[in-house]
């Protein structure tokens, strides 16, 4: 797991969106979205992470991973 995961500690879940592309990489993404307006990303068939967190709250972690054509299966707003 990279170190960006260690970003993710004292910060306060807002939601979760899970999405799923059976077409092309990442196969699956979970977005943690924070209450502070960040969101940090889990992705792969086997789950990886990113660098650290990101910019954003769930309607722009939405957005990224339908860029990549894939079907938003869960929102838990």
């Amino acid at each position: 797991m990279k170190d960006g995961i260690n970003e993710i500690i004292g910060k306060k879940i807002r939601g979760v969106v899970v999405s799923r592309n059976e077409r092309r990489e990442p196969e699956n993404q979970v977005f943690i979205v924070f209450d502070d307006g960040t969101y940090f990303e889990f992705y792969g068939s086997r789950f990886t992470c990113n660098g650290g967190v990101d910019r954003g709250d769930a309607e722009v972690a939405i957005n990224y991973a339908r860029h990549f054509g894939a079907e938003i299966t869960q929102i838990y707003p």
